[in-house]
């Protein structure tokens, strides 16, 4: 599998409701393993990875954060 494919498999699972954004609260659900994150860390995600300001993650900030 390509690393672009790998990259929209993932993207596409945190995605869960298909809209072709991540928000907050599907990356927090995509990261509740032990040790659960905290919200002030899934927040600093969003803020890194998001470059129009838009407070969701589309697939191009996605890639560009896991690259």
């Amino acid at each position: 599998m390509s690393d672009i494919a790998s990259k929209r498999r993932d993207f596409d699972e945190i995605d869960t409701d298909g809209d072709g954004f991540v928000t907050a609260v599907e990356l927090a659900a995509s990261l509740q393993v032990n040790p659960k994150v905290s919200d002030d860390n899934i927040a600093a995600v969003v803020e890194i990875a998001d470059e129009d300001g838009d407070r969701r993650i589309d697939f191009d900030e996605y890639a560009a954060l896991v690259r």
